[in-house]
């Protein structure tokens, strides 16, 4: 049947990409990445649905498909109706898995060893990935999941269309491997870390237009006001007030810059992920402890981080953190977060609070960057997510 998890492994084979491709530009462990691409993470009970959904969309951003569509994919998913909803972009792939479903179908006895499935005719066929996103009442052998993702994690073992066959409707396969597996030691870690750091840093284009078109409209009223085209029948320029001048002055700018920045703070908004993380650095001495309390676990637990390490703890809206606040750097996706005793300590909860309200507040939060140290200070030594207890 059609899955989500299959469709972006498929993408991702399609796109050239590996797993640790995705981990690098989402920061999401190898493990969920599997979880997601076998579709065993929608069947977890220690992860909510926010979480879920977070995840299957962060994996989807990588791969450069449209949000839109990625949460359309899920609701179609959650309704059990999801019909390769992700393949439409990816003609060449939807062709190609057609193709290799109906040759799958036609000619079964190499693959399967049950020969008590009845052979699926021509019309069949045509009905297995039609637009309406019915599937056939008697479904084909059914893949297991540790299969789909040993076939899916070794990019140079099967070609491009054995992939596509594989995460159907293919019982066993036996992945080829490569006769000449590349070193670890050939692959130049420094140039792809600077490929993709230089992908992230890149402010949308249509944000940069919108920002530009503002400032042109604002400025082009401004000079009309000025010179008197605006506000005067008259061929002749009245005397002003140079008082009334800049009161209205002020009047105009405050009515041209405060839609501005609403709309502004709206898009930032919506550039920001369901689930956020910040990170805790022990940057100067060992934390004895750091206790940290979140939406999404809301305890306040401790965690002991040793000189050099961090942890990066993830949070809806808020996060408070209490510990010995001179010995530790705070960052949210690289950036570092200044001040932070002084600007966001929150007295009544005795605690540094961080609120997804303050990140809305600039665009450069949404962009993930290389750690952004102050001078003399390392990068950290291990960087690791919350753990789970």
């Amino acid at each position: 049947m059609p899955s989500i998890g299959k469709d972006l492994a498929a993408i991702r084979s399609h796109l050239g990409l590996t797993i640790q491709d995705i981990q690098y530009a989402t920061k999401i462990p190898v493990s969920t990445l599997k979880t997601i691409e076998n579709d065993s993470i929608f069947t977890m009970q220690n992860e909510g649905k926010t979480y879920i959904r977070s995840f299957v969309r962060s994996y989807g951003r990588a791969l450069k498909i449209d949000d839109d569509i990625l949460v359309k994919a899920l609701d179609q998913y959650e309704d059990g109706n999801y019909n390769d909803l992700l393949l439409q972009g990816y003609q060449a792939l939807a062709n190609k898995k057609e193709d290799a479903t109906g040759e799958l179908l036609n000619d079964r006895s190499p693959l399967v060893t049950d020969s008590s499935e009845r052979p699926v005719d021509e019309s069949d066929k045509k009905d297995l990935f039609s637009e309406t996103g019915r599937s056939v009442k008697t479904p084909p052998d059914e893949i297991s999941s540790e299969e789909v993702t040993d076939s899916v994690k070794e990019p140079g073992a099967l070609t491009e269309e054995q992939s596509i066959e594989g995460i159907d409707n293919v019982k066993t396969i036996e992945p080829v491997k490569s006769v000449n597996e590349p070193s670890i030691n050939s692959v130049d870690w420094a140039n792809m870390g600077q490929k993709y750091s230089n992908k992230k840093t890149k402010a949308p284009a249509w944000l940069i237009s919108l920002i530009i078109l503002a400032v042109i409209a604002a400025a082009g009223i401004y000079v009309l006001y000025t010179s008197g085209i605006l506000g005067s029948d008259d061929s002749e320029i009245e005397p002003v007030n140079n008082t009334e001048n800049q009161a209205t002055r002020g009047g105009l700018s405050l009515d041209l810059d405060e839609p501005i920045t609403e709309t502004t703070e709206q898009e930032i908004a919506g550039l920001l992920d369901d689930v956020l993380y910040v990170t805790i650095y022990a940057a100067f001495e060992r934390l004895d402890p750091v206790r940290v309390w979140s939406d999404l676990k809301p305890r306040l637990d401790p965690y002991w981080l040793e000189q050099g390490s961090a942890i990066e703890f993830e949070f809806a809206d808020t996060v408070r953190i209490r510990g010995n606040y001179s010995n530790m750097l705070l960052f949210k996706n690289g950036h570092l977060i200044h001040n932070f005793f002084d600007e966001l300590f929150n007295d009544e909860e005795n605690a540094v609070e961080l609120t997804r309200s303050f990140f809305s507040s600039d665009t450069k939060w949404a962009t993930p960057i290389s750690f952004e140290l102050p001078e003399g200070v390392a990068e950290p030594d291990s960087i690791v997510q919350r753990p789970t207890f």
